[in-house]
């Protein structure tokens, strides 16, 4: 090979001492059967020859760009998680995962993203429930790009094929039924209105939790958006007058340790006064004082499930542990919407 010429496909594999369908199959990561001696051979060439693949020429002629997107509401907490391992996921299947963040819904920050992934030509997207517009999703599933969506509760079944999402609902429904058994006589929901979809689910449990206790039982809906951490925390004690302990259930942990912190400060005592349960099991849930009660996004699982839903979309094929997880979940799909069962995890701020 000439100096400075740059390798071709056809060099790595007269270098690797294969065919060309073989690189071809190493590079583009597909599953089919090679020896582990095959794929180190290539591989040892592609680095020796400085092989480097034309993107440009295999789209073309695959009419794939070997590109997914993921639109996110931002990049803190669960979500960064989520596209941390979603990303590794699509890796292991020879896709790159471009994100975006929807910056609160913005419209001309989402009308780019739309365009960008439009001239990128993804194969697929991933959009949380509350990242996307219905306008922008037609106009995406119009083009006929692949979509799967997370945590995306009560979108239209023409619209989307498939919806994973966490049961909210049902935690919710659990951390209310958790401050009743352990002597809350007061229970109290502390939201966030600009979740949105994620708020409504959240209250949705809360009243259910409540179930036919709901007339016997001191109970409200704060807005702490609107009334702040202190303005929260004083609402829940007015209403619950000399009733203790109370419960507080809250959007997510940062909210909780905020309402921990408020009741420091007021010289309040948490379990025995206040109980409180969050929602995220954020890192610092274990180390703040006392440790949160919350639940535990299951990452893992979540993002298994929808990369093999968006996959399959693709007419990927699956390895077995993929098929097997996603035929298992299957059956408990309601329509289109996958639920996904929380566990809570009990900590000091409920425990006396």
């Amino acid at each position: 090979m000439r100096k400075n010429k740059q390798a071709t496909i056809i060099d790595v594999a007269s270098e690797a001492g294969v065919s060309i369908a073989t690189v071809s199959n190493v590079i583009n990561r597909r599953k089919v059967p090679m020896s582990p001696e095959t794929i180190r051979k290539v591989e040892e060439a592609v680095v020796r020859l400085g092989y480097r693949r034309n993107v440009m020429a295999t789209n073309l002629s695959r009419r794939r760009s070997n590109e997914l997107g993921l639109i996110l509401p931002h990049f803190g907490g669960y979500y960064g998680r989520f596209a941390e391992k979603l990303e590794q996921k699509f890796h292991s299947y020879g896709y790159h995962l471009s994100v975006f963040s929807a910056a609160g819904m913005d419209p001309e920050v989402e009308e780019r993203h739309i365009e960008h992934l439009l001239q990128r030509r993804v194969d697929g997207l991933v959009s949380h429930g509350l990242a996307i517009s219905v306008h922008s999703t037609q106009q995406l599933v119009g083009e006929g790009t692949p979509l799967v969506f997370f945590n995306g509760w009560g979108w239209p079944g023409d619209i989307t094929k498939v919806a994973v999402n966490l049961d909210f609902a049902k935690a919710s429904s659990q951390a209310v039924q958790y401050f009743l058994a352990h002597g809350c006589r007061a229970v109290f929901y502390a939201g966030r209105r600009k979740g949105m979809g994620a708020n409504e689910q959240r209250i949705e449990g809360f009243l259910a939790g409540l179930g036919d206790r709901a007339e016997s039982t001191v109970h409200a809906l704060l807005d702490a958006g609107e009334l702040g951490v202190a303005g929260t925390l004083d609402e829940a004690l007015r209403v619950s007058g000399d009733l203790r302990p109370i419960g507080i259930y809250t959007f997510n942990d940062a909210l909780a340790l905020e309402l921990i912190a408020e009741c420091h400060e007021r010289g309040i005592r948490v379990p025995d006064e206040v109980q409180i349960i969050g929602m995220d099991n954020e890192h610092f849930a274990k180390a703040s004082f006392p440790s949160i009660t919350s639940f535990e996004m299951p990452v893992e699982l979540q993002t298994s499930l929808v990369a093999a839903f968006l996959m399959r979309q693709m007419g990927e094929e699956l390895d077995e542990a993929g098929t097997l997880l996603l035929d298992s979940y299957l059956a408990q799909m309601k329509g289109h919407e996958l639920l996904i069962d929380m566990d809570m995890v009990v900590r000091n701020s409920t425990q006396n």
